[in-house]
Parts: structure tokens; sequence; C-alpha cells
């Protein structure tokens, strides 16, 4: 766990992903089918407890889809089954970024990493659109970035912009391009969203027991009415938030200095 400097976030964690085979919801499931089918086949006999054995294996499976989507509802516990917690943030792959109250929720993100000709690597990520950059000289923790905001008036008048097209990609990719982006998610997206949401899986759970009666077709059509209903809302949902990104703020062009020269760029 390392500080951090603002009042967003809490606290974060490190973690380096796991092989898939070694993940909290695979391996302990598979060593625990081999078991009942080593004992229904050899203790029990196939023919003699067929139904049985089936029941225990669906039930086995049962719990392990419920273990996996849990790594979908919980990012604490997408970390336990899925993640290494390391000590260090040179070993680390991921972060573990938890806000403090009342803003956002709890998120596992990527930890980048950029090699320089001398030094120590460049560390960051970013959380909710506000990259943090890893200070290993001296605080040894992350600070969110900074921006040239405190230099007095007379030295922005005196500005003359960037000099050259490697210095204005430098700090692009420092600071990123000075556009508001509210990225609209797609239709597969959003409906993976709520196909994995608990109440939805509950659902599908319930019609799936009840084709275990022998009106089975009822049940069909309940679960492709379920899926209909969900991909409708989905498409409700992307006109809303279409309608949403129209109600911006018109474009208009400004003058920018680059490279010694002036331009005329849409600022949006």
């Amino acid at each position: 766990m390392s500080a951090i400097i603002g009042e967003d976030i809490r606290s974060i964690c490190y973690y380096s992903p796991l092989p898939k085979l070694l993940h909290g919801y695979i391996w302990p499931f598979l060593a625990l089918y081999l078991v009942e089918l080593y004992v229904w086949l050899t203790a029990y006999g196939f023919t003699e407890y067929l139904e049985a054995g089936c029941i225990a294996l669906a039930a086995t499976a049962a719990v392990e889809v419920v273990t996996g989507l849990s790594c979908v509802w919980s990012v604490h516990v997408r970390c336990a089954l899925t993640c290494r917690k390391e000590s260090s943030v040179e070993q680390a792959l991921l972060v573990k970024v938890t806000p403090t109250a009342n803003n956002g929720f709890t998120e596992l993100v990527n930890l980048h990493k950029e090699k320089r000709k001398c030094g120590k690597p460049i560390v960051w990520f970013v959380f909710q659109k506000v990259k943090y950059y890893y200070d290993s000289e001296e605080k040894k923790r992350f600070d969110a970035l900074k921006f040239p905001v405190q230099q007095s008036y007379g030295s922005y008048s005196k500005w003359t912009g960037y000099q050259t097209d490697s210095e204005v990609q430098a700090n692009i990719k420092k600071y990123g391009a000075n556009r508001l982006d509210i990225s609209a998610p797609d239709f597969v997206t959003l409906f993976t969203e709520r196909a994995t949401a608990p109440f939805f899986v509950f659902q599908v759970f319930c019609v799936l027991l009840w084709c275990l009666d022998e009106y089975w077709y009822y049940s069909m059509f309940t679960l492709v009415m379920l899926i209909l209903f969900e991909a409708l809302l989905v498409k409700q949902q992307q006109r809303n938030l279409a309608q949403i990104r129209k109600m911006s703020s018109k474009s208009y062009k400004v003058q920018v200095s680059l490279c010694v020269l002036f331009a005329r760029l849409l600022l949006v």
C-alpha cells in the first residue's frame, strides 16, 4: 500500500495478475470435478447413481459460475482470486485504487511503466480520467499530475509556445490532448454489464431450474423474452447517451502557437 496526495483517493494496493489456470474460480473446481467423477465412477457406479452424479456436477458448476461472476461484481474478490499482492511498485502490474467516500467506486487499473535512457522508469496510472505519477526520487508515492497553472500572468503573456514538434508530442503524451471526450459504450459492453448483473443471473438460474420440468419450452420462451427485454433497455440507454452528447457546448476555433507559428485549431 502506498500513500497518495489528494482528496479523491484514500489508498492504493499493488497487484500482479496470476496465470489463468491459477485463478480461484478455475483450479479448485477442476480438482473438485475430478474428485466427484472419481467417487461417482468408482465408489458408487455410473448407472446406479446417474441422477445423483449429474446433480452434484451441476451444483458444482453453478457454484463455479457464481464465483466467477463475483469477480465481476466486486473488485476486492477479483483481486483475491485472480491477482497476487505485491509489496513494491517495481513488481506490480496492476493497482487497486480505493477512493474516498462519495468519490466513486474502487477500481483495478493498469500500472504503466515507461523506460528512460537514464534513471528509473516513469510509473503512472489513470483513475477517473486523472493521471497519477510515482515520485521514485523523494516522496516515494503517487501524486496527481500537476499542470503549469501557478505562474505569473506576465510569463503566460510572453509564452511563445513549444519550439519543436518533439516538444509538442512529449507534452501531449504527458498532459493529454486538450479535449473533453465523453465516450459512449457500445451495445456489447452495455449488454454484458446488464447480463452479468446479480438479478439477471438469478432470473437465468430460475429459468434453468424450470427447464427440468416437462414444459421446458415455456421456460426457454421466458429466457428469450428476458434477453430481448434487456436488449431493448440497452438500446434505450444508448439513445439517452446520444442525446446527452448532443447537449454539449458548440465547438469554436482559437489561435494556438505551435512551433513558433500560429494555427487555428478547433476547440472541442
